[in-house]
């Protein structure tokens, strides 16, 4: 990729050209594929193996490998699957339509198109939306769910209306338009531009994880997001009222919208009005739990799993 003559590359640069491609970094023995379910093909990838089964459900706009360093993590104990949603990594896109009902009828197709019962499910953001309506309408298929970044969104803000978001959803959209087309190696320094200034590069697997999850969007989905957010507060309120119907053990991951830079993290209980829910904060943390408080995350995870 050539760099314009008025600007300087990117510090990082001689490091991500060293990334490997996505092929070379996920683990050989794992087995992935396609399965047809609900209507639409859609891609998993499995770490395999005689134990319990663990599905992974990611958030709007990532794709199965956003999981790819938890899934390895927890692959000793548990047979991981991780499974692209709709509009996401290498399953069909949103043709046939883009929804929360959509999404909780694929996982549940797949899912039996796997032949799978009584998973472990974690789902992370739109993922743990999935989780929880899949628990609700197929108590048969969830062990036991654990719910992450579910914590307070910020009333009354209407912020994908603001001339400075949509200046940047404009560039955005132009940049994925752009990955389609890239080669690894111009992907790997055209993603620099998008990390906020002074952020350090991720490492490898994260990074390349991001960059090929980002490559593989469904464009038109992408193109919906403003409609998307315009239904938050519907969908909110129907993922609230499921959640009080289930009662499969439930553990409950909040976390913060606007965690103070520099102030401590910690990790702690908070009471709950359901029996079967358990509720932990992450204290001083965002949305990414799983990033930001990896080691605490994947303990929490083995220790509430191991009882089910």
């Amino acid at each position: 990729m050539n760099t314009p003559a008025n600007t300087q590359p990117h510090p990082a640069a001689e490091v991500v050209k060293r990334y490997r491609k996505i092929e070379e970094i996920i683990p050989s023995h794992w087995s992935q594929g396609a399965l047809v379910a609900n209507g639409i093909r859609q891609y998993y990838y499995r770490t395999g193996g005689d134990k319990l089964p663990l599905i992974l459900l990611h958030g709007f706009m990532e794709g199965a490998l956003s999981w790819l360093k938890v899934a390895r993590a927890l692959e000793p104990d548990y047979d991981v699957i991780l499974l692209d949603a709709r509009g996401h990594g290498r399953s069909e896109g949103i043709a046939s339509g883009f929804s929360q009902a959509a999404l909780t009828e694929d996982t549940a197709g797949a899912l039996r198109a796997l032949k799978l019962e009584r998973t472990c499910t974690l789902g992370f953001s739109q993922g743990a939306s999935t989780g929880i309506h899949l628990a609700d309408a197929y108590a048969e298929l969830v062990r036991a769910l654990i719910v992450e970044g579910m914590g307070e969104t910020p009333s009354g803000t209407d912020f994908t209306q603001s001339e400075g978001y949509q200046m940047w959803y404009r560039a955005y959209l132009a940049w994925l338009e752009g990955l389609k087309t890239q080669s690894h190696e111009e992907r790997m320094l055209s993603a620099l531009s998008q990390l906020p200034p002074g952020t350090p590069v991720p490492p490898e697997e994260e990074y390349v994880a991001w960059v090929e999850n980002c490559a593989h969007l469904d464009l038109e989905m992408v193109r919906l997001g403003d409609a998307l957010w315009d239904e938050l507060g519907a969908r909110v309120e129907a993922m609230t009222q499921a959640l009080r119907r289930l009662t499969c053990p439930v553990l409950m991951m909040k976390s913060e919208f606007f965690p103070q830079p520099g102030a401590p993290k910690s990790v702690q209980e908070e009471a709950s009005d359901q029996a079967n829910v358990r509720v932990v904060r992450f204290v001083n943390t965002g949305h990414l739990i799983h990033q930001e408080q990896f080691e605490p995350f994947i303990a929490l995870v083995r220790d509430f799993f191991k009882g089910y």
